[in-house]
């Protein structure tokens, strides 16, 4: 036998004869250690994938549709770590952790990445909440027929909606987008605004708003009236949405041009989300003479338009000329100034803060 391996032999021969108080592995099965130890590499697992995903690109964004207590979930992979978000909160998702959990942060500034529960698992996660059925399992539901229908087909509502992963911006008003006056006005605006933000911005014209409508608005359903031929075309907005969704997803800024958008209502029915800025003119004079000098046929529908514009449905706003309720019907900024630098300078401040909040800055950039 050669040197070498009668070597290996005898030591071998040797381990095996040691006496078992000598270290060696275990045969006693200790549960207690290894569900510990399991729980350990979990927890490394989940702070490693919640890292990585620092250095991700957002994959999609989501607009919530509930509320949700991160802190009270209990089996989140992180518990420390975990988001907790509010109705209509836009959420970026960067990973994917497992089938009950997304990696994500919520779009605000200095906000930080947490675990996210996906729409399965926040779904089933609220249905004790939302399931009309619940509480009758006491009861002896043989009785019952048309309850165990109901409970059979239920299920619970979606808890998220896809929406781009920057919001598009949207310029309305005063009033209806094809006036000669509205086109001016935004056009002013527009151009200082890609001025300033150069290559942050893309810009691009659009038909969305012209596909079916809501028939159940109250103060702008009569602007189909006024010209019928917008909505006659362009019945499947699907493409233009998904043009928006891949010129958003570099986080770039999008300013979006429609001739058929008058109000937020005209998308409405869209997964857009976008950021409107209401132009207004309060003083109806004032409005009228802008209209003449712009030469237009059609002022007393012009300012019909507008004053439909500044109330937006008083059943629903309540106080028409109240901006914060402006602001909670959609609008997301109401721009009232004299001049071109004043209402540029408005929008361009509350552009900066949300390029900020797009973006995921770590304590070191803060500095």
């Amino acid at each position: 036998m050669h040197s070498v391996a009668r070597e290996n032999l005898q030591s071998y021969l040797h381990s095996y004869k040691l006496s078992s108080n000598e270290p060696g592995i275990k045969l006693i099965h200790n549960s207690q250690n290894d569900d510990q130890h399991r729980k350990e590499v979990e927890y490394f697992a989940a702070l490693r994938s919640l890292e990585h995903s620092k250095r991700k690109h957002v994959a999609f964004a989501v607009q919530a549709m509930r509320d949700y207590d991160g802190s009270l979930d209990e089996k989140s992979p992180l518990k420390d770590h975990t988001i907790s978000f509010q109705t209509n909160d836009f959420i970026h998702i960067h990973a994917k952790f497992n089938s009950d959990w997304w990696i994500g942060r919520i779009v605000r500034s200095h906000s930080e990445f947490g675990f996210v529960p996906t729409a399965r698992r926040l779904a089933n996660y609220m249905v004790s909440e939302d399931d009309p059925t619940q509480g009758l399992g006491t009861q002896n539901t043989s009785d019952h027929p048309a309850q165990d229908r109901s409970r059979s087909i239920w299920e619970p509502k979606c808890p998220y909606k896809v929406v781009p992963s920057s919001r598009p911006i949207i310029l309305l008003g005063p009033t209806l987008q094809h006036s000669r006056l509205t086109q001016l006005l935004h056009l002013a605006l527009r151009e200082e605004i890609l001025k300033h933000f150069g290559k942050k911005i893309k810009y691009v014209k659009s038909d969305i708003g012209s596909g079916q409508q809501n028939s159940d608005r109250k103060g702008t359903r009569w602007l189909r009236g006024l010209r019928d031929s917008d909505y006659d075309r362009g019945q499947d907005e699907n493409q233009e949405v998904e043009l928006i969704m891949r010129m958003t997803s570099k986080l770039h800024l999008l300013l979006v041009d429609s001739p058929n958008i008058h109000t937020p209502d005209d998308v409405q029915h869209l997964p857009l989300a976008p950021i409107f800025f209401l132009i207004r003119v309060s003083d109806n004079k004032i409005l009228a003479k802008l209209l003449r000098n712009t030469g237009t046929t059609r002022m007393a529908a012009e300012i019909e338009v507008a004053n439909v514009l500044k109330t937006m449905n008083d059943d629903r706003v309540g106080v028409p000329d109240d901006d914060e309720q402006l602001i909670a019907r959609g609008f997301e900024m109401v721009i009232e100034e004299n001049g071109l630098r004043e209402a540029t300078w408005r929008i361009i401040s509350y552009l900066e803060k949300y390029i900020h909040a797009l973006h995921y800055h770590t304590k070191d950039d803060e500095k």
